[in-house]
Parts: C-alpha cells; sequence; structure tokens
C-alpha cells in the first residue's frame, strides 16, 4: 500500500507495536490477521491524511486501494477455507497422532520431550509424526479434490 519498502517496514514495526499496546483488547478467538491488518490499514489512512495536510499526493487512490481490499478479502476468504479443510482433516486423524501433532506443533514440545513423556525413542515420535503429516497431506488432497467436484464433506 505504501509504494515504498522502507515505508512500509515503518508501517509494521507501528502495526506491531500498536497491537502489542493493545493486546488485552484483542478477543481470544477472533481473527488475528484481520485485526492486525485493520491496525495497519488505520495508521495507513492516518498518515496518507498527515501527508495531504502537507500536500503530498496519496500513493493509493481510491481504486487502487479498493482492489487491494478486494484480493486481501479473497486471500482470507482463502486462508479460512484451507484452516477448515485442516481442521477436518486432524479431526480424521487418529487421537495418537492428532494428539502428537498438538504437542509438537502447538505446545513446541521436542521430539526428545514427546519421546520422554511417551516412554517412547525420539525417533519413533519423529516417524509417527512423519505418517500424520502423511495423511494429513492425503486427506487434504482429497477433500480439495471433493470441493472441486463440489461434494465437500467438511
Amino acid at each position: 500500500m505504501t509504494g515504498n519498502l522502507a515505508d512500509a517496514r515503518d508501517l509494521l514495526q507501528l502495526t506491531n507495536l500498536t497491537a502489542w499496546e493493545k493486546r488485552v483488547n484483542f478477543e481470544d478467538g477472533s481473527n488475528m490477521v484481520a485485526w492486525m491488518r485493520a491496525i495497519a490499514l488505520n495508521h495507513y489512512r492516518n498518515e496518507t491524511r498527515r501527508q495531504r495536510a502537507r500536500a503530498t499526493v496519496p500513493l493509493l487512490d481510491t481504486d487502487l486501494e479498493q482492489m487491494v481490499e478486494t484480493r486481501h478479502l479473497e486471500r482470507e476468504r482463502e486462508e479460512s477455507r484451507k484452516r477448515k479443510l485442516l481442521q477436518f482433516c486432524l479431526e480424521k486423524l487418529p487421537e495418537r497422532q492428532r494428539e502428537v501433532i498438538d504437542r509438537f506443533y502447538l505446545d513446541g514440545c521436542s521430539l526428545e520431550i514427546l519421546g520422554s513423556e511417551s516412554k517412547r525413542k525420539p525417533n519413533a515420535i519423529a516417524q509417527l509424526l512423519h505418517r500424520a503429516r502423511q495423511n494429513l497431506i492425503e486427506c487434504v488432497r482429497r477433500e480439495s479434490h471433493r470441493e472441486l467436484d463440489g461434494e465437500s464433506l467438511y
């Protein structure tokens, strides 16, 4: 939106700072990407107003800003579809595979910790993770093809 990499980085830093300061206002379960994007857009608009006051020309006209907004909404819908598909496929995994995925990716546990908790070798946990990922890949592919054929099950 800024048309300049340095300005974009400044906008990102300002957005991150504001999000950190306002983190208590973020509602758990809400769309964090949309929340962060709204913060960035507000900062961008405020800066555009300041630039106009200094008789500068904004980098995005209304039509281009609308195109950017439309593309962002399309991306959000696609990301939402992918999250739903992944959640559907995660629920289809055997319980042991789902638990190891959660502990490894969500909780950040190492293979060693997972192995010691389950009294298994880290290599065995790595194999379990590999099988779980393969099952997820197959499920996502299968369900994506069903979506294309209009047969979505989730």
